[in-house]
Parts: structure tokens; sequence; C-alpha cells
């Protein structure tokens, strides 16, 4: 499977995936709004997502496909199963201890996580009470992603892609059952754990039903290969713990402020977190195996080849959707939350939120596509490097910042972490990879095409008054399809070659019909 393919089979399903994961949030503010037990739920729902970024956008997989890869490209699938299983035993044992102590001390782990809530004790209890919901969820997110890595190296991208849009349909489903029986906080904890069953038993049947070298519960056996691939984990893991801690130092610092903010911040992560699953992410999935099969074979040139290019194809889509974000940010905000009990007041503090965090998209994007190249490479010691610099940047920036601007002060220092998280990298990426002039100016004219499209986004978006949902939905479908308009034909004008080369191929198809 080529590339572009990969990734738009990837990025496609990430955006139905993504939709529904609006739709679920939209259903959980109409009926939580920025209350107590929405900020309740969201501190509890940090805990699969922590482990889902260790596992899965993580340092696990990354480091897993590799290995496997090394196995499988060369047809040992006895070889492959041995090692895949012996991982997965381990991953049991040590996930299935910590499950059983974060049950038993919820309520410590709670205040270790949202310190804040010791002032509200309701807030506490709620927040206690669902994590100890949520956690049990948390074993079967972790092992499955073994079988998504098998799944990943096979590039049976497609297959990998749909488990999240089934997950949010579970979620969603659960929002609107049992209403009389169970409140909205419950219900949607009770979602995530039946999510994570299905994403467990989903992965498992794929992998067996396509009859890959999977694994099962065995005897460690400490191979060679593990032991190189638990020495190659220890600190890549260390560095995903680290990077998490950004994401918590932002939720320790927003338990201290009013109820509702720690609501904004996640209604707007959101919002950024599709653009980054749909070029980041995306592209980071798909140049794993990609890397690491050129890598094995000592393809060099083809692997800066691909290198370059996916930096300019995911900057081609990641500038102009910062404009889109902050240009659409009130409208999105508002169509999406502004219903049910979230007021006009919570969602101008989340559009602004929205505004703030959306500036870092760019590094965050870069970063995921700079830590697949290293984590390819089998160099874990830059990306936690890198992890490093930034949380101590979002630390001391958070805590200088939240006094002046409360929420937006965590979100802007959070976007200046991931900045410095990417530089790091980009320095030593530098080592084995130089971007040439060509590459320079081509982000030059991305740049400047991105910043024609945000003055015509504004001009736009001054025609019109809102008045209505409706007049939500036809401000921002005007302004979205305006601005990308002007975007492309910027960047046509500018010379940029990509964007004549799938111009003409559009007008040839044209003819053609």
């Amino acid at each position: 499977m080529s590339l572009a393919k990969g990734f738009f089979t990837v990025s496609g399903l990430t955006i139905v995936s993504r939709v529904f994961g609006i739709l679920r949030e939209a259903v959980m503010t109409h009926f939580l709004g920025a209350s107590i037990e929405m900020d309740a739920f969201t501190t509890a729902f940090k805990f699969p997502c922590f482990f889902r970024k260790f596992f899965a956008e993580g340092g696990f997989q990354s480091i897993f496909v590799p290995y496997y890869a090394d196995f499988h490209s060369v047809g040992k699938s006895d070889e492959a199963r041995e090692f895949s299983s012996s991982i997965f035993s381990l991953v049991f044992w040590v996930v299935g201890l910590l499950t059983a102590t974060i049950m038993i001390f919820a309520r410590e782990f709670t205040i270790l996580m949202a310190p804040g809530f010791t002032a509200h004790a309701d807030k506490l209890e709620l927040a206690t009470d669902f994590v100890r919901i949520i956690i049990l969820s948390v074993a079967f997110i972790s092992l499955s992603t073994i079988y998504s890595g098998i799944l990943v190296t096979c590039k049976l991208f497609f297959q990998f892609a749909m488990c999240p849009i089934l997950v949010n349909c579970i979620l969603v489903t659960s929002l609107l059952l049992f209403q009389d029986t169970f409140s909205a906080g419950n219900r949607a904890s009770y979602g995530v754990l039946a999510s994570g069953i299905f994403q467990f038993f989903y992965m498992y049947a794929y992998v067996k039903r396509l009859q890959l070298p999977g694994p099962t519960i065995t005897r460690i056996r400490m191979t060679q290969e593990v032991k190189s691939f638990l020495k190659k984990l220890t600190p890549v893991l260390a560095g995903a713990g680290v990077a998490q801690v950004n994401v918590l130092t932002g939720l320790v610092y927003a338990s201290f402020l009013p109820t509702g903010c720690v609501t904004y911040l996640h209604c707007a992560d959101r919002f950024v977190q599709l653009p980054l699953a749909l070029f980041g992410i995306s592209m980071g999935i798909v140049l794993l195996p990609e890397i690491s099969e050129r890598i094995a074979r000592k393809q060099e040139s083809d692997t800066r080849c691909i290198q370059e290019k996916s930096l300019l194809f995911t900057m081609r889509l990641t500038l102009p959707s910062v404009v889109g974000l902050v240009a659409l940010s009130v409208h999105l905000i508002s169509l999406i939350y502004g219903h049910g009990r979230f007021p006009e007041t919570a969602v101008i503090s989340t559009a602004k939120v929205l505004q703030v965090a959306a500036l870092g998209l760019p590094a965050y994007v870069a970063s995921k596509i700079a830590s697949s190249i290293l984590f390819a490479q089998k160099d874990a010691s830059t990306p936690i490097r890198a992890a490093v610099m930034s949380i101590i940047a979002n630390v001391v920036l958070g805590g200088i910042f939240i006094v002046p601007l409360a929420e937006l002060g965590l979100a802007l220092a959070n976007s200046i972490a991931g900045v410095i998280n990417v530089f790091v990298m980009c320095r030593k990426m530098k080592m084995s990879w130089k971007a040439n002039k060509a590459t320079v100016i081509t982000l030059v004219k991305i740049l400047v095409a991105s910043l024609v499209m945000w003055i015509a986004t504004q001009s736009i978006d001054a025609c019109y008054e809102r008045t209505g949902m409706l007049s939500e939905i036809s401000a921002m479908s005007t302004i979205f399809s305006g601005g990308l308009v002007v975007y492309i034909a910027s960047l046509y004008l500018l010379g940029d070659a990509e964007m004549k080369k799938i111009i003409a191929h559009g007008l040839t198809k044209l003819r053609k019909i």
C-alpha cells in the first residue's frame, strides 16, 4: 500500500470517527453542560486517555511495530507469534496489577490528578466514582494495542481505523440509553467501559479471522528480541509518561480554577485533536511501518524522501486548519456545544481557549511525524529528551500564565511546550535529514497562502450576523468554502508544484468525463 493511500485510508476513517466523537461531546454537553458532573467525568476520562497515549499513539506501539516487522517482513510467523505472546503476557500482568491498584486507591489517584477538587467534596466524590468505573477499560484498551500493532505492521489500515468509529457509536448510544436509571455522568462512564471491552474483542477477532500470527497468554520468554524490545521500551514509555505530564499539568492547574474551566479546556481540545489525528497521528501511523521497512532494507535515500514528502504534505493541510479553527471558533463551539445546559458564556470561553490552543497545532502535528521517524530508527532517547524539555516549559509557563490569563494561560503554555518538543526532535533529525532550499521555500508558500486565507475568512465573517443555528451553519459553510478556495488559489498562484499537479490531474479527469 502506498504512503498516500495508507494516509487517506486512516485519515478518511478518522474523519468519520472524529465526527462521531464530536457528536458524542455534543450529546454529553447537552446533558451535563459546564457543570460539576462534567468536570468530574472529564477528570476521570483522563485515565483511559493516558493509557491510549502510552500504548497506541505513544511509545509502546511505536516500538512494537518495528520489532514485529523484523519477523513479519521475512516470513517468520512462529517467531512473530512467540514474540507478540511474550509481550502480550507481560502487558496483561503489569496493566492488570496497575488497574487493580487504581481501583483500590481511586480517591487518592483522583486527588493526585485534580488536587483542587479537595475544596469541593461533591466534585471529588463524583470523580472518584467515575474513576472506579472507567479504569476497568484500561486493561482492555492496553491489550488491544498489541493486536492493532499487528494490523498496522501488515498495513491493514482500514481494519485498524474502523475501530474508533464503532467505539464512538457505543459511547453515543450509552449517553442516550437508560436516562431514567443512571445520571449522565454514570452513563458516559459505563459507555467508556463498554467501548474498551469492545475494542479488545474487535481487534482480536480481526487478527484471528485473517490468520495473522497473533499473541496468546503464555509464559514470558525472555528471548534476545524481547530483552532488546524492553530495553528500548523503558525510555520510550518514560518519554510518553513525561509527555502526558503536560496534559496532567493542565488538569492540575485547571482544578483550582472555577467550575467549568476543566470543561472549557476539554471541549476546545476535542477540536484541536481532530486535525491532529487526521494529519499528525494518521501520518505517523502510516510512516512507522514504511520507514521501518526501508531502514531494515538500508534504503536511506527513500527514507529521506518519505520524510520530506510527509512533512510538506501534512503542513499543506495543517496550517489552513489552524486558520479555520481560529476563524470558525465561535461558530463551531456554538453549533456543537451551545445548547442544553451549555450557556452562551461557556461558548465564548471555550472559543477563546480553542483560538489559543489551535496555534500549537502545527507543532503537535510535526512532533507526531518526527517521533515516528525517530522511533522507526529505534532512537528512543531523543523523543524522551524533547518531552522532558517541553514538560519543564509547560509547568513553568503554566504557573506564570494561569494568574493573569486563567484557562487561556494553560492553553498558551501547552502550545509553547509543543513547539519546544518538536524543536528538540528536529535538531537531532538534522544529522540524518537536512531540509533543502526547495523544502523551505515550499513551507513559506504554504504559510503565505494560509495568511491570505485568514484575511479572506475574516472578511467573509464580518458580513454575517449570527441569529440562530441556521445562520451559524450558513456562516460556517460560507467561511469554510470561501477560505478553502482562496487557499487553493493562493498556493496555485504562488507556484506550489504539488498543488499544480493536483489541479492538473483534476482537470484531466474532468476532460475525460
